[in-house]
């Protein structure tokens, strides 16, 4: 049996969607539960445990469970080793609940969970993954299980996974790989509008960002469109959802004195407060992939989807006529909003002087089908080539807690 951890997310939103998506597809069911009022809405219970903590940036633990045909783990044997793994992780009073998947030949589970306490204190998580490996040797004449041993993927979920297939029918990991950084984004078909707004804006203010309008971008990368009403003599926002298929709006501006979240004098203190903080290692990251970008990238598209693959969503502020002036890069890896201007060795100019000479004005289908199987492939070229200027999951894990100064 195999147990992976897979890495921690601002919200155990995403993770409890993915599960719950599976569950209304016929292809996952929630088999138990614990501390949650309602296994029907576990974010109910999530969200309260999340709203409960100012300083935890990562919330959510998300966990499969992957025992091999040969363990005979029945649903029963996988409930009480789940209870005895999260109780010795120091889980067992957490709300927490685990889904069967049958969605591919092999049974799996996928157990949710958040990483802080009813009093919003985080769950101590320190060598979290090589202690979950100490617990089930532990565990592995109990159950009956053998730890290591799992059922051979196919060719196509190890690709899926970022894995790749040797000669010798081997599965080996490619250690780096840009990880996908899973966030929540608006989503219509769940409802709880005002609900899912409060989440966003928090999801929002955990990023770094220096001015208003970064604050908007982020937002708008989350599926929400900031705008402003006079009432009386006072101004406010407003929050609106946009569909992620149509980009039109499918809400009604929502204000932000209605919400139990961030208003103009929390978004102004935290612009504040992040001018007092460096973010070297971060602009150097965003930097050298936004350069790395322009020279792969063969029009506005395809460097759009070499960004993302590295987890940076980029947006143009451009003329009438088409022309940029200023370019937005948002880092979900690190969780930093950086104008263009704010980082060395790249400029605005850069992006338009690229745009006129390499990117075609309106690029056929075809030739934008073909840019977006070659997206991934220039991606996987890069990924040597910045080897050196990534920073590393824990590292930038520790700059976002400590705040570390330094020269830009």
């Amino acid at each position: 049996m195999v147990v992976k951890i897979k890495a921690p997310a601002p919200s155990c939103s995403s993770a409890v969607q993915y599960n719950e998506k599976k569950v209304a597809e016929g292809k996952a069911e929630a088999i138990f539960s614990s501390n949650i009022a309602d296994p029907r809405k576990p974010m109910d219970t999530f969200s309260v445990y999340e709203r409960g903590s100012l300083r935890c940036e990562k919330m959510s633990f998300h966990a499969s469970i992957n025992p091999a045909k040969q363990d005979n783990m029945s649903d029963e044997k996988v409930i009480a080793f789940t209870k005895e793994l999260m109780e010795r992780l120091g889980y067992g009073d957490q709300p927490y609940i685990l889904y069967r998947h049958n969605d591919i030949e092999r049974v799996h589970y996928h157990l949710v969970s958040v990483r802080v306490d009813k009093n919003g204190k985080k769950i101590p998580d320190y060598r979290e993954g090589k202690r979950c490996n100490e617990i089930m040797k532990e565990l592995e004449q109990k159950y009956g299980f053998t730890v290591g041993l799992a059922d051979k993927p196919e060719k196509k979920t190890l690709e899926s996974e970022g894995i790749s297939v040797e000669d010798h029918g081997e599965a080996k990991e490619k250690d780096d790989a840009p990880k996908k950084v899973e966030y929540q984004r608006f989503d219509p078909s769940r409802g709880e509008y005002m609900k899912q707004m409060e989440e966003l804006i928090a999801q929002a203010m955990r990023y770094y960002f220096t001015t208003a309008e970064q604050f908007k971008m982020i937002m708008r990368e989350f599926g929400v469109e900031v705008g402003h009403v006079k009432v009386g003599r006072r101004i406010y926002m407003t929050f609106t959802g946009i569909d992620p298929k149509t980009q039109h709006k499918c809400t009604s501006p929502i204000i932000g004195k209605d919400l139990n979240a961030a208003g103009i004098e929390d978004i102004n203190r935290h612009i504040n407060e992040s001018e007092e903080v460096w973010r070297t290692r971060e602009k150097k990251r965003v930097a050298n992939l936004a350069r790395v970008s322009l020279e792969y990238g063969t029009s506005e598209l395809h460097t759009r989807r070499i960004l993302r693959k590295f987890n940076i969503g980029v947006k143009f502020s451009k003329t009438k006529e088409g022309r940029i002036f200023g370019v937005t890069l948002i880092d979900h890896q690190t969780r930093s909003c950086f104008k263009v201007s704010e980082l060395n060795g790249i400029t605005a100019g850069d992006f338009e002087k690229v745009r006129l000479e390499k990117w075609p004005a309106e690029p056929e289908k075809e030739s934008a089908e073909k840019e977006k199987d070659t997206a991934s492939e220039a991606a996987d070229v890069l990924i040597s080539a910045v080897g050196a200027e990534r920073s590393r999951r824990g590292e930038d894990e520790e700059i976002m807690r400590r705040g570390r100064k330094g020269p830009n």
